[in-house]
């Protein structure tokens, strides 16, 4: 079936696309996963990050042969290649319609943690509000601008991270991070999910290999993002363990943020929260223009028009009011992230990216 390509050409270079995965990963993990894992896993949890890690990688071995195998197109354009019009349609959907459920989720999230630590007097509408304004703006600018922005601030928050890391250092108790595997491997293996779940949301290389200058490295891009993105976590949860103990740490909101308040030099290097945090509202709003531009493309190419463009405006109220009417409070978005959120993430980060893996080596189709 002839595949449907847009006017816009958009580019971006290996190192963008680096950038832009480290930001989706470290967006949505560092500000809520954190405690989650540490509540399931305990002192174990950077176990739980290390097979998550694993088995991202091999999925994303999956990701890079079938962009290989259908080169030029994404998730959304290959699907419909393998399965036809309708089905594939129907597939290509169910991957961009995460993308947007996500992006609302991640600003709602967000602007919770604003609410609480910096604005407790502001409504949480008219921090969205400006939140989505700013996300608009940067969907319309393209994927290149976002991509840019990326390779700014994506370094910046991996040095923040691991400068905030090392002011750590001094504070943690080893005792703390003891016993490991006091119950054996059920809380590590149970962990994994809650947190496959977020660093997966980098399926996106399968939106960015048909845009991206190099396609041969996509996986080696998305294997170098997605452990930067995975040192950050372990660095933050064996850090709120080290420093807080393992009971305060799983009690916590936002764990990174809460480290973050800990570091002080003298009086004169103080409120470093601050700083850290307005690093993690760009990242986060950086995460939630990709996922709408994704959104955006992937149905434009699904109803066939020329640009994705006039669907941005749409795409991004759809994705506001999702934020304004979810979670009431951070036990609402808690038990989204940990019983809905998993369930949904694995059904099509993993089963629908299989199930298209398998129907393209039995119909023996191609690009």
């Amino acid at each position: 079936m002839e595949v449907m390509h847009l006017k816009e050409k958009e580019v971006i270079s290996t190192n963008q696309y680096i950038w832009l995965l480290f930001c989706i990963i470290t967006a949505h993990a560092t500000l809520h996963v954190p405690r989650l894992l540490i509540f399931q896993a305990g002192r174990d949890c950077w176990l739980s990050l290390l097979l998550a890690w694993f088995l991202d990688v091999l999925l994303a071995i999956v990701y890079a042969y079938m962009g290989i195998r259908f080169p030029g197109q994404n998730m959304v354009q290959y699907s419909i290649t393998i399965l036809g019009k309708i089905a594939g349609s129907i597939v290509g959907f169910q991957f961009i319609a995460l993308f947007l459920f996500i992006s609302g989720a991640l600003e709602r999230g967000l602007s919770l943690v604003l609410k609480k630590a910096f604005f407790p007097d502001v409504p949480i509408e008219i921090l969205l509000i400006s939140a989505f304004i700013v996300i608009g703006y940067g969907t319309l600018k393209g994927v290149e601008i976002i991509g840019r922005v990326c390779e700014i601030l994506g370094p910046i928050y991996l040095i923040s991270s691991i400068t905030l890391f090392v002011f750590l250092l001094p504070e943690v108790k080893i005792d703390y991070l003891k016993p490991q595997l006091e119950s054996g491997l059920y809380p590590a293996i149970s962990g994994t999910p809650v947190i496959l779940s977020f660093i997966g949301i980098c399926i996106m290389m399968g939106m960015f290999q048909p845009i991206c200058n190099k396609i041969e490295n996509a996986f080696i891009g998305k294997f170098t993002a997605v452990s930067l993105g995975v040192f950050v976590i372990i660095t933050i949860a064996i850090g709120s363990i080290g420093v807080f103990g393992l009971h305060q740490s799983q009690n916590m909101i936002t764990t990174s943020l809460d480290l973050a308040r800990y570091i002080h030099i003298g009086n004169f290097f103080q409120r470093v929260e601050a700083i850290w945090m307005m690093i993690a509202v760009g990242a986060t709003i950086v995460t939630s223009a990709v996922l709408i531009w994704a959104f955006s493309l992937g149905f434009s190419q699904i109803l066939r028009l020329k640009s994705y463009k006039p669907l941005v405006i749409p795409s991004t109220l759809i994705s506001f009011a999702f934020a304004v009417t979810s979670a009431d409070n951070s036990i609402q978005l808690t038990n989204f992230i940990f019983y809905t959120l998993p369930i949904l993430a694995i059904y099509v980060e993993t089963g629908l990216e299989m199930f298209l893996f398998f129907a393209a080596l039995i119909t023996k189709k191609r690009g």
